[in-house]
């Protein structure tokens, strides 16, 4: 450990991403940098998390892509400092095989498109990140928005929602239906086909969202959780069975312990930058329920200077140096930013 002040994080994280940060402390990753998890919380809306962090009760959080822009908007200290995740990839199912979105969109020309899925916005009134991509997939895709007719069925991880989806696309009372589980066995059962996306650029997943007076508070704690996430990804890439070895075993932590797969933090990328398409495209999310949000610009939300600083130094490069080809990233070596 650093001759470093300790401290022990309290973390709340979005929609399931708890990966990195438990893997981070089973690795020992973070005792390494004189941290440790007090509390890893699930907020299962934003603004939860978001109250939490500027109530200081928590460090920071893992996720909320959305809300920091109309945060910004309004003047409070909220910052994102590292996004891992910068593409996402919806799934359309059909009763209709499709070789391509082109031949999708012309099955549909000249009449109105009946797509079903989740509600717009969550139990709480903010929008559902989710939801919000198939907007924009569709509308890139080539449909006009006054020629959808979107089916809402349940809010996006109600239980069942899937099987409503797949019902409503079978029975005809849907052309199309966005899936969220793993179905496809049930979907041959049924006859009906699935077809993957084009990859639409968007920052997602173990996003670091934070506030500079949380950062304020801890000696080097932005330059010491930007380093946790780079270790912990290499870590999951260099030593994938130790690592799934580690998600698969209670270590009595003061957390729920997942059982998560590697491949959800080894397929981030070694430098964490988020990509300039997939922050234009959250911040046009924001934009859709949010007028204040409109008053700044898409990187307003973004400081990325912790992370630049430590990739500066050579310490990234070095790490993907020690991997193997095959497990790095295309284009990781040339400083990003």
């Amino acid at each position: 450990m650093r001759d470093e002040q300790p401290y022990a994080l309290n973390i709340m994280y979005r929609a399931g991403h708890s990966y990195v940060w438990e893997l981070a402390d089973k690795s020992g990753i973070l005792g390494r940098l004189g941290l440790s998890i007090a509390t890893l919380e699930e907020a299962d809306w934003a603004g939860k998390a978001d109250e939490a962090l500027f109530n200081g009760k928590i460090d920071f959080i893992v996720g909320n892509h959305i809300s920091p822009y109309r945060h910004v908007a309004a003047g409070k200290p909220i910052v994102c400092i590292a996004s891992p995740g910068n593409v996402v990839n919806g799934r359309v199912l059909s009763r209709q095989p499709f070789g391509s979105v082109d031949e999708m969109v012309a099955a549909f020309d000249g009449k109105q498109v009946r797509i079903a899925d989740c509600h717009t916005l969550d139990e709480h009134g903010a929008l559902r990140h989710g939801r919000g991509n198939h907007f924009i997939e569709m509308f890139r895709a080539g449909f006009q928005p006054d020629a959808i007719d979107w089916q809402e069925l349940d809010f996006e991880h109600a239980p069942g929602l899937d099987a409503k989806v797949i019902d409503a696309v079978k029975s005809g009372r849907a052309d199309l239906g966005f899936g969220y589980g793993r179905f496809n066995e049930e979907l041959e059962r049924v006859g009906l086909y699935e077809m993957t996306l084009p990859t639409l650029p968007m920052v997602n997943g173990s996003t670091i969202t934070t506030s500079y007076e949380a950062l304020s508070k801890k000696e080097r704690l932005a330059e010491r959780l930007v380093e946790a996430m780079v270790l912990t990804i290499h870590y999951a890439r260099a030593h994938a069975e130790d690592a799934q070895r580690l998600f698969n075993t209670n270590m009595g932590r003061p957390y729920q312990e997942h059982r998560s797969r590697v491949e959800s933090v080894s397929r981030y990328r070694m430098k964490p930058y988020p990509d300039t398409d997939g922050i234009a495209n959250v911040y046009e999310l924001c934009t859709m329920v949010s007028e204040e949000a409109k008053t700044i610009k898409p990187m307003a939300v973004w400081d990325m200077h912790y992370l630049r600083e430590l990739d500066q130094t050579g310490f990234i490069d070095e790490l993907i140096q020690e991997l193997p080809e095959s497990a790095r990233d295309s284009g990781s070596l040339p400083t990003g930013g």
